[in-house]
C-alpha cells in the first residue's frame, strides 16, 4: 500500500513538473512596431517568434479561449472594431478587426499548445 502510493506520488510530481516546463519549438525574436505598442499579452509564458511591421506571430502557454479573448480585449482597447462574426473552428478562430479604413486579421490555432497570427492588410 505504501509504495503504491509513493508511485502515485511520483508520478504526479512529474506529471506536474512536465506540465510546468513548456518549451515551444520556436525561437524567440524581439517584437517589433506597430505590435510593441499595443500592449499585446505577450510578456508572460509566451514566445514572439516572428515580428515585421504586418504580421506578428506568437505561441502561448494558455488555452485557445484564454488567449483568444486576452488579444480581442488588447486589440479593441487600441481601438479597433470586429468586423465580421468570428469564425470559430475546431482548431483555429479567425476574427477580422477594421481601425480608420485599415483591416487586421487575428488568427488563434493549435500550436505549441496555442499560437497567435495577428496580420495586418
Amino acid at each position: 500500500m505504501k509504495k503504491t502510493f509513493v508511485a502515485f506520488a511520483a508520478l504526479a510530481m512529474l506529471t506536474l513538473a512536465m506540465a510546468a516546463c513548456w518549451n515551444p519549438s520556436v525561437t524567440a525574436v524581439p517584437i517589433t512596431a506597430p505590435w510593441d505598442k499595443m500592449d499585446l499579452p505577450v510578456k508572460d509564458n509566451a514566445v514572439v517568434w516572428a515580428s515585421d511591421a504586418k504580421k506578428l506571430k506568437v505561441a502561448l502557454k494558455a488555452g485557445k479561449a484564454e488567449v483568444g479573448e486576452a488579444f480581442m480585449k488588447a486589440i479593441e482597447k487600441n481601438g479597433w472594431k470586429m468586423s465580421a462574426a468570428p469564425d470559430l473552428r475546431d482548431t483555429s478562430h479567425f476574427f477580422e478587426f477594421e481601425k480608420a479604413g485599415q483591416k487586421m486579421k487575428l488568427e488563434v490555432y493549435d500550436f505549441n499548445n496555442t499560437g497567435v497570427i495577428l496580420e495586418l492588410e
